[in-house]
């Protein structure tokens, strides 16, 4: 079994895709590293097969691990949701205009339906990627020019209500309060959070 690390070989004396996993993700760990992606014989493995690692032998296979240093891959992926905030936020408005007018709702709702990805994302990369580093979101300490310094655990319940509110309008059809919901208080809240994200990953440090 040919297993290797960042493309060099590793040892590994159980030959099937969890020892190697098991090896790779020790051996990366003393570098400070984290495993990133995971090829088997050419093909990613991804999904289901990442999640329930095969314990069957595979003696004549390759394995390829690619590792990355944790804090990068992190504000990597906070970048990238701040950019992408940032870039949703005028949709807010087209969206809000688009179900006022009662002209195109199909498309508007499809819209939204993208939009509330991207806020779903920016979520999940600052919640999972500071439990990746075991670092606590509370901590960040934003400066009053970012959200007016609020603590971030607030950030987090404030959004939560403008989201669960434009669920209910959703569920009860209202499109008036889904407008408004859209227009008047997610929009302002993308580029508040697109401010927040780039601020956590430009202070993300290792702890």
């Amino acid at each position: 079994m040919n297993v290797l690390l960042d493309e060099n070989p590793i040892d590994v004396q159980d030959e099937t895709l969890a020892g190697a996993m098991n090896a790779a993700v020790e051996a990366a760990e003393k570098q400070g590293r984290t495993i990133i992606e995971v090829v088997l014989d050419g093909q990613p493995v991804r999904g289901e097969a990442l999640e329930n690692v095969s314990t069957t032998p595979i003696p004549d296979s390759s394995v390829e691990f690619v590792s990355a240093d944790p804090v990068a891959l992190v504000q990597q992926s906070l970048f990238d949701a701040s950019q992408a905030l940032a870039a949703t936020q005028r949709a807010h408005s087209d969206i809000a205009d688009m179900l006022q007018g009662g002209e195109d709702v199909p498309k508007a709702m499809n819209k939204l339906g993208e939009t509330l990805n991207v806020w779903q994302g920016a979520q999940d990369v600052l919640a999972r990627g500071y439990a990746l580093l075991n670092i606590d979101p509370a901590t960040i300490s934003l400066p009053k020019d970012i959200a007016g310094g609020k603590p971030v655990t607030s950030l987090f319940q404030d959004l939560g209500e403008q989201l669960r509110e434009v669920r209910r309008s959703i569920e009860d059809h209202d499109l008036a309060s889904l407008a408004d919901a859209i227009g008047y208080e997610l929009e302002p809240l993308a580029g508040e959070w697109a401010k927040v994200l780039a601020f956590a990953a430009e202070t993300l440090v290792k702890p």
